[in-house]
């Protein structure tokens, strides 16, 4: 169905949605009290549906702590604050429960605000759509792969995306490169990709002569290349120049024998990218630069376009995501970034370094830098205090171990091939449950590390014994940690079953990896031979499957994050026990966990008081 929450309203969708909205919120801004009174006077649901949605509306109060008057009935509202993903054990029990509460949110707030109505009369239009769609259906009846000549899917995703086209007032034969950068540009997310899927489709009918006279008149050519970047890109004068600075930074220690530098700070560099580009990004915004100044030096020796630059970053705290938001500790970082490059180019600094020193948002921000972010607090807090959670956490490599294993009992017992969609989400349960029992069986070591692990030759990082029960053994040298310091434990034989779920997964799943054979890395690359899985998809799949198999929404690095905490909740006299664990000092385990302690002299002040009250 057309989707009008991922775009602003173009002046077609926006009068159908006007067009049939109660006549209560015309010429005012309706709110969820108004929805709620909407609801509650329906005769066309029955009354447990009814008291279901009343029931979501209701809860959207509670979770933003605020009154349903002061709430505006927008789309956006379950877009924004309540996404696909965005399932919070605060409030729900399983991302199941979360999703069924965003159904019955979204089913009456689109019915209130006419999106249903106006989906409808985009639907019963009969035009060249309705032709092309006809002409479609004899290619795609039959059997897919066999006598099917378009799969019907295809088809139907094309149907989905003709209510788009329609809500512009657009035909087949009216689009070109230039439409489909309009509709490109107007969508995000989910619906942006399947927007760019169907326009290439429409060149894919192409191959069908009897189809041409129903299509635009010449191909569209809507590839990758051609679509709208999501965010303004950078003048490619001012990247060649930059790009050269961030390696002289960040790569030192040249080693005249080997031709390579001794020490590479990669992840610094992704960081330096950012702050620049953010700061060029916003700095044209703001019209304090201009595209026309090729010279980036004579920009960043500028006090007062630095000034104004930094300036709106800190003032980007209170926004929302998509308007820009920066967080203080963000902004900090990029502003003090910009500042190294002012020194690493012989400009004065002492600017930067009084706004960092002296504005109470980068003083905020300082002070953020100093602890642990809220979001990765509340996941610790939740852990501490709910004992669901926390058994959830310990044993969610057992979890997505029994769902790789249910698929492929599922298959076995149909006595058919899994197909391949079936093959990668078996792969994906498979290296998540590995990587959790590393984790929890072993120790927290970081993503990045996790996939690089090398289990053959001799200078293999994980040695699997063929034997059971002798111990599974990780060593990763000095010169690959973050923290330059050798990382090496055993994983032990025990009844709760990490040991056998990494034998398990190089029994059973990393036989499915493509080029596993050939690999020398324990989580193989899927397609590319010879690498490794890359850490950044790794981790978005991991973080899927924790949200809806464990129903534990988590990042992988958010394994030392959780550990961490429980063991210093259970045992604070054991820092140091606890900080070799995470290949970390004591000193910040007591910077980033000191919140746990302060808890605890909080609830003892409160114990104390009590006793005196109880005298």
């Amino acid at each position: 169905m057309l989707d009008l929450t991922n775009r602003p309203q173009t002046p077609t969708s926006a009068m159908a949605v006007a067009s049939t909205a109660p006549a209560a919120t015309q010429g005012a801004r309706p709110t969820l009290a108004d929805l709620k009174a909407h609801v509650s006077a329906r005769t066309d649901v029955t009354p447990s549906v009814k008291s279901r949605y009343l029931g979501a509306i209701g809860e959207v109060g509670e979770i933003l702590n605020r009154p349903l008057v002061a709430v505006s009935a927008e789309l956006s509202l379950v877009e924004e604050r309540f996404p696909l993903d965005g399932f919070d054990p605060d409030h729900w029990p399983t991302d199941v429960a979360y999703r069924l509460f965003r159904r019955r949110l979204q089913a009456p707030l689109r019915q209130f605000l006419g999106v249903h109505e106006a989906q409808a009369a985009l639907r019963a239009q009969q035009d060249d759509w309705t032709r092309l769609f006809a002409a479609i259906k004899p290619l795609a009846e039959g059997r897919v792969g066999k006598n099917a000549k378009w799969h019907p899917m295809k088809l139907e995703a094309l149907k989905t995306f003709a209510l788009v086209a329609r809500s512009y007032g657009w035909q087949p034969q009216d689009l070109t490169l230039v439409e489909a950068r309009r509709i490109d540009a107007d969508f995000r997310g989910n619906k942006r990709d399947a927007n760019a899927r169907a326009l290439r489709r429409l060149d894919e009918l192409r191959t069908f002569p009897e189809l041409l006279p129903l299509l635009p008149q010449r191909p569209i050519g809507f590839g990758a290349e051609r679509r709208v970047p999501l965010i303004t890109e950078i003048e490619p004068v001012w990247e060649a120049q930059f790009l050269p600075w961030i390696e002289a930074v960040t790569k030192t220690g040249w080693d005249p024998v080997s031709q390579e530098f001794a020490d590479e700070h990669t992840k610094h560099a992704a960081v330096m990218r950012a702050a620049m580009r953010t700061g060029l990004r916003i700095g044209l915004e703001i019209g304090a630069v201009s595209s026309n100044q090729p010279d980036l030096k004579a920009i960043l020796a500028d006090d007062e376009i630095v000034c104004a630059i930094a300036g709106e970053m800190l003032a980007r705290h209170d926004r929302s995501k998509k308007k820009g938001r920066l967080r203080p500790r963000t902004s900090r970082k990029y502003i003090k970034i910009l500042n190294q490059f002012r020194a690493h180019l012989g400009i004065e600094t002492a600017m930067l370094k009084q706004v960092l020193a002296n504005n109470d948002v980068a003083r905020k921000g300082k002070q953020a830098e100093k602890s642990m972010t809220p979001k990765n607090r509340k996941f610790c807090e939740g852990l501490i205090e709910k004992p669901a959670l926390r058994r959830r956490f310990l044993t969610s490599f057992q979890v997505l171990r029994a769902a790789a294993e249910a698929s492929l009992a599922r298959i076995a017992a149909e006595d058919r091939k899994p197909t391949p969609g079936e093959i990668a989400r078996v792969r994906k349960l498979g290296a998540a449950a590995c990587f959790a029992a590393i984790e929890i069986g072993g120790a927290p070591i970081r993503v990045e590390n996790a996939m690089r692990l090398t289990c053959v030759e001799n200078d293999a990082q994980i040695r699997i014994p063929k034997k059971g029960k002798q111990p599974i053994k990780i060593h990763i040298p000095a010169a690959l940690t973050k923290n330059k310091v050798t990382i090496e434990f055993p994983i032990r034989l025990n009844k709760h079953g990490y040991h056998d779920t990494i034998h398990w997964y190089l029994r059973v799943i990393r036989p499915l990896f493509a080029h596993a054979a050939t690999s020398p890395y324990l989580f193989p690359a899927v397609r590319t031979p010879g690498a490794y899985l890359n850490p950044d998809f790794f981790g978005a799949e991991f973080a899927g499957l924790m949200r809806t198999v464990v129903n534990l929404p988590m990042t992988p690095h958010q394994m030392r994050h959780g550990q961490t905490s429980l063991l210093l909740e259970r045992h604070p006299n054991e820092i140091e026990v606890i900080a070799k664990r995470i290949d970390d000092t004591p000193g910040t385990l007591r910077q980033f966990y000191g919140w746990l302690n302060s808890m605890k002299l909080v609830e003892r002040g409160q114990d104390l008081l009590v006793e005196l009250m109880e005298n």
